[in-house]
């Protein structure tokens, strides 16, 4: 039988002509027929002996990953045996139906997993899953152990403290939170002028921004944003604008809603001043960007609510200090999506710009960051809309606008106004999208 090679051949001096053979070893016969006939597919049918013993039939061929879903549902099972035989709840049905679906599902995907682990190993990425005493041993011995600690814990009347509560010292955080404290401290005292400026410089664009969207006659901007609408994205998105902008004013959130679109833009615009170059920077230099990811993934999985407490420390309370705090939580899609951009254009396109002559700042400015628009503009479209999702939160320091309205509502049960007011802000939202999904279909 002859299986489409998707790789390297097998290495020199294996002694068995055909690549599943040198990758399963001798006398798995049975096993490769198996994942020959798999062909790649996600979900096979369950394979009889990965449906008997479970997670040691994975530890047997070495595929790890795999090994180790088997033991968590066997381990599983066993841990709710164990409560419902100690009389900690009635889980014996728990666990019995968790034991046959884990290995059903395990089974189901036996077979599949060594396909793709075939496919790796053709590319060189994967070690051999021959079968190995010793890796059996070792799987065995992991579901041993961690059975052994579960029953232990579960089973005995008087389980060791240190697997009922995790060892900790409580002196360990109050140090570390102190020396955050003091840190914070000797910034907002040493630093005051550096945050003094920042904060001017954001409140100097904020009363531009409100001087545009507020200052002037409703007409000129309510005319202003259905032509632009209409001019980049159609007359759909014209007549929804215009719809838009009626609900906004005949319910009286015009002046908020500004108020609102003036925030937004402000934490934008700093968000795209600065996410651009970094986006490209770490496009350009693998390992910045190696160093920078894991600060982006802080950036976006830390609460919105703990951004507030050093803008407040930092830049008091009101609208800087929401716009600061917003552009924490929306900068990271635009440095991530902008490196993208960069990073998926082709090879053949850059080698071409090279080959006319073009110098690194006139390859970057005439063939990457055009060919990167698209995504830049997902990017810009993102954090639009993540700026929109902390009107709410910024409210709570003093930003105002709508954000204000729906934390009034909540604080006095008003549902019906909490309703409008959030409604409000969905239609802000979607208006700015669809204009910005407008402008990047019109290249194409």
């Amino acid at each position: 039988m002859t299986v489409a090679s998707t790789g390297t051949p097998p290495q020199p001096g294996s002694g068995m002509g055909d690549p599943l053979d040198a990758f399963l070893g001798i006398g798995s016969d049975r096993v490769r027929t198996a994942v020959a006939r798999s062909g790649g597919r996600f979900i096979a049918m369950p394979h009889g002996w990965a449906l008997v013993s479970g997670s040691l039939w994975a530890a047997h061929f070495g595929l790890w990953g795999l090994f180790w879903l088997g033991a968590f549902v066997d381990v599983g099972a066993v841990t709710l045996l164990v409560r419902d035989w100690a009389g900690a709840g009635d889980t014996a049905i728990a666990a019995l139906f968790l034991f046959v679906a884990g290995r059903l599902v395990f089974a189901m995907l036996a077979i599949p997993a060594l396909w793709h682990a075939y496919l790796a190993w053709r590319r060189g990425h994967h070690d051999p899953a021959r079968p190995s005493v010793r890796k059996l041993a070792a799987g065995a011995l992991t579901v041993v152990t961690l059975a052994a600690v579960a029953i232990l814990r579960f089973g005995t009347p008087l389980s060791p403290e240190a697997l009922v509560t995790f060892p900790t010292d409580k002196a360990v955080p109050r140090a570390v939170s102190g020396i955050i404290d003091n840190a914070v401290d000797w910034m907002v005292v040493n630093l005051e002028g550096f945050f003094r400026a920042v904060t001017i410089s954001v409140r100097e664009l904020l009363d531009l921004l409100e001087l545009a969207f507020i200052g002037m006659p409703w007409p000129i901007v309510f005319s202003l944003t259905v032509v632009l609408a209409w001019r980049v994205a159609g007359w759909k998105v014209a007549v929804f604008a215009s719809l838009s902008l009626l609900y906004l004013g005949l319910f009286g959130f015009w002046e908020k809603s500004m108020s609102t679109m003036s925030l937004v833009m402000a934490s934008a615009l700093f968000c795209i001043s600065v996410g651009v170059p970094i986006g490209v920077l770490c496009a350009k230099r693998p390992r910045l960007y190696g160093a920078v990811r894991p600060v982006l993934d802080f950036m976006q999985v830390m609460p919105t609510f703990v951004y507030l407490i050093p803008a407040v420390a930092f830049f008091s309370i009101g609208k800087p200090p929401g716009v600061l705090a917003t552009v924490i939580f929306a900068l990271p899609p635009m440095i991530r999506l902008t490196a993208l951009g960069i990073e998926q254009v082709p090879v053949a396109v850059r080698e071409a710009g090279l080959a006319f002559g073009a110098g690194p700042w006139q390859l970057l400015a005439k063939v990457e960051l055009p060919i990167a628009v698209p995504s830049i503009m997902t990017g810009i479209n993102q954090t639009i809309m993540m700026c929109l999702s902390m009107v709410i939160i910024s409210s709570m320091i003093g930003a105002g606008g709508l954000g204000y309205d729906v934390l009034v509502s909540l604080r006095l049960l008003k549902t019906g106004e909490g309703f409008l007011a959030g409604t409000a802000i969905v239609v802000c939202a979607m208006v700015l999208d669809r204009i910005i999904q407008g402008q990047r279909a019109e290249p194409r």
